[in-house]
Formats: C-alpha cells, sequence, structure tokens
C-alpha cells in the first residue's frame, strides 16, 4: 500500500511549500507520487501474486486517488496519527485475506523495485517485519505479515529517529527484523540539491516525473 495524500496545495510538502511555495510544493509531490506509483507496479511485475494499493487521504479524494493510480486497491486512512493511519492500513489488508502486506513512503523515488520485493521474501524466509531505512532517519517501507501496533502507534512519526525507535521497539517484541537496502527522501531544499546530483549519475528511466521536475527547478534557481 503507497500511503498518499491527495496532491493539493497546503496539503503536502508543506515543510518544503514554506521554502520553495505551496504550489510548487504540491506540484512536486504529484511527481513524487507518480514515480512511487511506477516503482510498486514495477515490483508487483517481479512478484506473482503481488497486488498493489493507494491508501488515500483526505475522504473525498477518492475520484482523484483513482486516476493518479487505476487499477490500485483504495483504503481511505483512518486516524488522527500517522502512526494509527498506519495500523489501520495494515490491520485492514491483513484482515482482508492477505497473509502479508507492506506500507510504502509516497516520497521516495529512488527505491530499487526489487528491495520491496526482497522484504517479502524475508518475510518468507522467517523474518517479522522488513524495515526500509531512509538517510534522514525514517524509513520508507514496513513489511510485516501481521499487526504491528506497538511498532507504530507508540512511535512519534516524522522524527529524526522513527528508524530507531521502531527498531527498539521491534527488538522489545522478540521480532526478527530484515533491514533492507537505505535510500533518501526530499523534504528540504538541499535534498532536492542532493537528488540532483544523485540522478545525473542514474539512468534516466529511475524517477522520470521527478527528474523532469527537479531540472525545471533548477533552472527556475539558476535564473534567478
Amino acid at each position: 500500500m503507497v500511503v498518499a495524500k491527495a496532491p493539493a496545495r497546503g496539503q503536502t510538502k508543506t515543510r518544503l511549500g514554506a521554502l520553495i511555495g505551496l504550489d510548487a510544493a504540491a506540484d512536486f509531490y504529484t511527481c513524487l507520487l507518480g514515480d512511487v506509483i511506477d516503482i510498486a507496479r514495477k515490483s508487483a511485475d517481479r512478484m506473482p501474486g503481488l497486488e498493489c494499493g493507494l491508501a488515500y487521504w483526505p475522504q473525498g479524494s477518492e475520484p482523484l486517488m483513482k486516476s493518479l493510480a487505476p487499477g490500485f486497491e483504495l483504503v481511505l486512512q483512518q486516524g488522527e496519527a500517522l502512526g494509527n493511519r498506519l495500523h489501520h492500513v495494515i490491520d485492514k489488508m491483513l484482515a482482508s485475506g492477505y497473509s502479508q502486506a507492506a506500507v510504502l513512503s509516497s516520497d521516495t523515488p529512488f527505491v530499487d523495485p526489487d528491495q520491496l520485493v526482497a522484504g517479502f521474501q524475508a518475510l518468507d524466509e522467517g523474518a517479522d517485519i522488513a524495515l526500509g531505512p531512509c538517510d534522514d532517519g525514517g524509513y520508507y517501507v514496513l513489511h510485516t505479515r501481521a499487526p504491528v501496533p506497538e511498532l507504530l502507534v507508540p512511535i512519534t512519526m516524522s522524527t529524526p529517529s522513527v528508524f530507531v525507535d521502531t527498531m527498539n521497539a521491534a527488538q522489545k517484541q522478540n521480532l526478527r527484523v530484515a533491514t533492507l537496502t537505505p535510500t533518501t527522501d526530499i523534504d528540504t531544499p538541499d535534498d532536492i540539491r542532493k537528488a540532483l546530483t544523485t540522478l545525473s549519475d542514474w539512468p534516466d528511466h529511475i524517477a522520470p516525473r521527478t527528474r523532469a521536475w527537479l531540472s525545471r527547478w533548477q533552472r527556475t534557481q539558476d535564473s534567478a
């Protein structure tokens, strides 16, 4: 399940929007989300039986989300805090009959689809959960084969210690954890500049929407 907000002014990438403008931030988020949706599809192409979904917010944005992710199962996020919403999504998927579930961040367009597959394979091989760390201290994906509210509800999200806090919580529960290859997300202008450097060394098919937006942003900065 890709965890996503409807791309709207003032609703997405607000920290970045305070610096580059709310309209620009919403446009950027649309590009990030599109690339992550493609990553989810590619992972499903690599793994028979894997299905894709979108855990969306807010209520009423379902038509827009359908247009952004055609064919994806849609689940409305429920709960005040992000940890509660993630727990609800995972619990709903597993209660629906899926043997495993994963929640994937919508602002990490550089994730290798093979890493998402590797997370499910780690569960098959005995891990209780698989986590993919981000270089800002969070994580981009959590795979599990059982509800794990203790790893989500008590954790304060969107802090530099989310990954460490989650690992500590897993240790207290005696859960076996598989760690996936780290990636980066983009929250600040410095992150944008780092992404431009990273993408210059990567093939053009990686994160094409994000790449196009970053190129436009760089041109505006160069001309300012």
